[in-house]
């Protein structure tokens, strides 16, 4: 199974008290239920909780909590001095709402994925610029599109084989298989399922590309920014050139994109 997951570092909740929290937490078994009981005895609803790890701090966590103080029977102020006074919390910055019932993380700048800054690009901004560079280009754009995909490809790849060795992945394949696939999934571009790979060829689906399902209905396969992604990738990892084709893909009604490659 699979399951969309809301990662929006915001809160829309017309009418309700909101207040963010961002702070070091201590990784402590005893630190969650000190605080969920906590907020619990106060009447506080925990409207989404984020953590990420400290570079070179193994014993503590930068913690982002978002909380609904509608209820609550207890001031901001006692709350932030009990919180703090658990030894498990320091609070570093409070994020006030907007305006009643939004808030966001004003915080937290820049946004990065280990040590790579990302950004965040809603469907309806990249489906603009993938429609707009079509429209604009035409088969120029297309082959923009791959190019820019193929170059992505080789990016992603050196950052998938650094991983690799560090867990001590060193087989090609396998690297593609077990990280580049599923980092493929982590960022949001769709699934992909490696089904057969070697230096010689590879058969490789792509479910929910969020490529194609903006290219519906089309007669013919959409892809060229993805198909760029995955000659980019396996060039890195092996070393050779391949050509991709796409001969099925959900953009013209099939349950998936299929991606066949065969080195040159």
């Amino acid at each position: 199974m699979h399951y969309a997951f809301d990662i929006g570092r915001f809160i829309v909740r017309p009418g309700r008290a909101l207040i963010g929290l961002f702070g070091r937490m201590k990784l402590d078994f005893s630190a969650l239920p000190i605080l969920t009981s906590f907020l619990r005895d106060h009447k506080i609803l925990v409207s989404q909780v984020l953590s990420s790890p400290i570079e070179g701090c193994a014993d503590e966590l930068m913690v982002l909590v978002f909380l609904d103080l509608t209820d609550a029977d207890i001031h901001i102020d006692e709350l932030l001095d009990e919180v703090n006074k658990t030894g498990y919390f320091k609070v570093l910055e409070i994020i006030n709402p907007i305006t009643e019932g939004f808030i966001v993380d004003t915080v937290s700048a820049p946004i990065v994925a280990g040590k790579s800054r990302v950004i965040m690009l809603r469907d309806l901004g990249y489906r603009q610029l993938l429609t707009e560079i079509r429209k604009l280009f035409g088969t120029g754009g297309e082959a923009l599109l791959y190019h820019v995909g193929f170059n992505m490809g080789l990016g992603f790849a050196k950052l998938h084989k650094d991983l690799a060795d560090k867990v001590g992945i060193k087989d090609p394949a396998k690297i593609y298989q077990q990280i580049s696939c599923m980092m493929f999934q982590w960022a949001g571009f769709g699934r992909k399922e490696a089904l057969e790979i070697s230096s010689k060829h590879a058969i490789i689906h792509v479910y929910d590309s969020f490529e194609c399902e903006n290219g519906r209905p089309s007669i013919r396969p959409y892809s060229q920014l993805v198909r760029g992604l995955v000659a980019g990738t396996l060039v890195e990892l092996f070393n050779r050139s391949f050509n991709v084709t796409e001969d099925l893909c959900i953009a013209k009604g099939d349950p998936f994109c299929r991606f066949r490659v065969v080195s040159r």
